[in-house]
């Protein structure tokens, strides 16, 4: 099974319901399955699942937890993690160095454990936290900013196009896209982009495409196979091309301090679904990884 490896420790209940809290962020963020060994009772046995669960997993997510203090021959004091998981971490580093699988990573370390084996030669960059709600709230954030592939193969991307000048603020275009790496062609299939309001103000009129949004903050657009095309294996197509939407709009359109609301809408979220042979695909990004990985192109 494809899926997204938490490496999480389960020593105290805390650090269970830390892992069970990953499991269901991240299903609910990337559309993927998850493994986690608390969750796992079956006849194959723990050992030999963790093993089959690293050997195919497309995504690695680890939160080091200290398991008590070691003494050190020359009399220094060191505060070890796991030993669990520092060997799953030796794991996924083999699969990524040796067999040259790209696997995205979030690393998570509790700031009093300190380096040693093979993550002192690895550049993990994981996050320092004190509590585990400091891991929850910082999770979200960064699966959104990963490119993963669903276990079918169906994946979907959204990026902010080149900006240009329209009435004296700088605008920029979305584009939603689709990769099928998978063996089968999509004919059929239907869509939905919901963006934020106050990012249309350009935007005077409806459109045949618009229908209502649950939630009056928003647009909502959607859209179909039709003037699109099917979608062939192993193929990536846009799906959507939505022009002038303003940075500068949504902040003036807070009608709060200039500050406070330039970061609310950094924050704001762009949302894209897609419905296809009865499964539904979705993604999600805030404007400001929309901005950032635009500058990335430099476009």
């Amino acid at each position: 099974m494809k899926a997204i490896f938490v490496s999480c420790g389960q020593f105290t209940e805390a650090e269970k319901n830390l892992g069970k809290a990953i499991v269901e962020i991240t299903r609910s963020i990337t559309n993927t399955e998850t493994f986690f060994a608390e969750q796992v009772q079956d006849l194959n046995g723990l050992e030999s699942n963790i093993l089959e669960a690293l050997r195919d997993c497309i995504g690695f997510i680890t939160v080091l937890h200290p398991r008590g203090e070691i003494l050190r021959p020359d009399r220094s004091i060191f505060t070890r993690a796991s030993v669990w998981i520092e060997q799953e971490i030796a794991i996924a580093t083999y699969i990524r160095l040796i067999e040259k699988r790209t696997i995205p990573v979030i690393a998570f370390i509790h700031e009093s454990v300190g380096r040693e084996g093979i993550r002192d030669l690895l550049h993990l960059n994981p996050i320092r936290f004190n509590s585990e709600s400091e891991v929850l709230a910082a999770l979200p954030k960064l699966l959104r900013a990963w490119t993963i592939a669903s276990p079918s193969g169906i994946q979907l991307t959204m990026e902010a196009g080149g900006k240009r000048s329209q009435d004296g603020h700088r605008i920029r275009d979305l584009r939603v896209y689709v990769n099928n790496d998978s063996n089968k062609r999509i004919s059929t299939f239907t869509g939905l982009v919901c963006i934020p309001r106050g990012l249309l103000k350009h935007w005077s009129s409806t459109y045949p495409s618009e229908v209502p949004p649950q939630d009056s903050k928003y647009r909502c657009f959607r859209f179909s196979e039709e003037g699109r095309g099917p979608i062939s294996p192993h193929e990536s197509k846009r799906l959507l091309f939505l022009t002038q939407y303003c940075f500068q709009c949504a902040v003036e359109d807070t009608r709060d301090d200039p500050t406070i609301g330039s970061l609310l809408v950094s924050d704001s979220r762009i949302e894209v679904k897609l419905w296809a042979d009865d499964r539904e695909y979705s993604a999600e990004s805030t404007l400001e990884d929309l901005e950032k990985n635009a500058n990335e192109r430099r476009e």
